[in-house]
């Protein structure tokens, strides 16, 4: 009898509960091939009740359909006519496995939007039927154990609605006209979660001049200027529209130098005390996206040809996170992505998300609204599936079947918008 036999022979003398255990400290790939072993250890692994024990790895995408609401995000109704949060898994089918159209039933929601998602979580804006958009909440909500919490407004209004008639000199008006909301949730560390919320007070270029900041334990808001943001002097753009990540319990973003045009990673952490710069890989490049897998932070950059064309993505690494070490993990052309020569991350496509466990990345290209895949193992791009909307109200998905006594003790009887 070869070794794979003898192992799936002697695991099969184990009790559940036992294989449950060993399991458990698997990551969430090795996880997945081992459900090929036999039926009963797929069925095993797909057991709901051991699912909170199990790690999971990514099942898709949750998608936002409808108009946009006021201050980031896409909005959607939960009425008859529209449904907000299809499930989409990265194999292009839509699954069962988790929803939020529970938060459809619940009384007073008018409409809400996805924002953002961590580790299970996911961030949504909100109002209520009898609020106006100057009072915009959030929920969190947990779409596996359909458990959710309401967040309140922290004081930030649109900016088409600030009650403003006539406003003759912008430079003057003293009133923030854009917000980016973002979760921290990290269940091995803690239960509760935290959210951080950027505002921003010019329309074409994000400088940022306030950061909020909540607690679920507090269950309060607490502002930060800029110069206790930042930390250091320095004159920096984000690109909020370049992804983010999660990683040494800090939220990484790409930042730009005005004047300079440096491009560093800007870390803070969930409380905007303690943030940190990250030298970029390339100093002029143009960023595509932001993004953590297998634990590590990741950078994707563009490149120009000497035509000044973008011709090839770029895939880094931060191989050591204290030293600043930048590894060149993979480069694609566009031709091998899109099947052109040339394509610009701005106008033509949009890298959505980079696989937790895997070396793939997932994109939207822009003109025909395909969700795709591209293996950098294989180098197989995938189309998973036609979208019917813009690509800006994709979150991906990693199920948390756990239940959370953070989610279960607030809804809308203690918290006041």
């Amino acid at each position: 009898m070869d070794r794979p036999k003898m192992s799936a022979a002697a695991a099969s003398f184990l009790p559940d509960d036992a294989l449950v255990e060993i399991l458990s400290w698997l990551p969430a790939k090795s996880l997945c091939q081992f459900k090929c072993v036999s039926k009963a250890w797929r069925d095993l692994i797909a057991d709901r009740l051991h699912c909170k024990k199990l790690p999971e790895g990514l099942a898709g995408f949750f998608l936002n359909d409808g108009d946009e609401m006021p201050g980031g995000g896409g909005g959607g109704g939960v009425g008859k006519d529209r449904v907000v949060g299809h499930l989409v898994n990265t194999l292009g089918r839509f699954m069962p496995l988790a929803s939020v159209s529970f938060l459809g039933k619940q009384k007073g929601i008018k409409e809400f939007s996805l924002l953002h998602s961590c580790n299970g979580l996911l961030l949504l804006g909100h109002r209520r039927h009898r609020d106006i958009y100057d009072s915009l909440g959030y929920i969190v909500c947990n779409p596996a154990t359909e458990q959710w919490v309401v967040v309140p407004n922290s004081g930030w209004k649109p900016f088409s609605l600030s009650g403003v008639e006539v406003i003759e000199d912008l430079d003057s008006y003293n009133e923030p006209r854009s917000r980016f909301a973002y979760l921290i949730f990290d269940p091995a560390v803690s239960s509760h979660f935290r959210l951080v919320e950027f505002w921003m007070w010019t329309d074409n270029v994000q400088f940022v001049e306030e950061l909020h900041t909540y607690s679920s334990v507090t269950e309060v808001w607490t502002r930060c200027s800029r110069t206790e943001v930042w930390g250091l002097d320095k004159d920096v753009v984000i690109s909020f529209f370049a992804g983010s990540a999660l990683v040494n319990r800090m939220l990484h973003f790409s930042v730009t130098g005005v004047g300079t045009g440096q491009k560093l990673i800007f870390a803070i952490d969930g409380q905007g005390r303690e943030c940190r710069f990250i030298s970029g890989p390339e100093k002029r490049a143009d960023v595509a996206f932001v993004g953590q897998s297998q634990g590590r932070l990741h950078y994707m950059t563009q490149h120009r040809d000497s035509t000044s064309e973008m011709t090839k993505l770029s895939i880094w690494v931060l191989q050591d996170y204290d030293a600043e070490e930048w590894v060149l993990k993979h480069s694609v052309t566009f031709l091998q992505l899109f099947g052109r020569m040339n394509c610009d991350v701005e106008f033509d496509y949009k890298v959505v998300a980079i696989h937790p466990d895997r070396n793939l990345i997932f994109f939207v290209q822009r003109w025909d609204l395909k969700l795709k895949s591209y293996d950098m193992d294989s180098k197989e791009v995938c189309t998973l599936r036609i979208l019917g909307f813009g690509p800006q109200n994709i979150v991906p998905y990693v199920p948390y079947f756990a239940e959370s006594s953070t989610l279960a003790k607030m809804h809308w009887n203690n918290c006041a918008l």
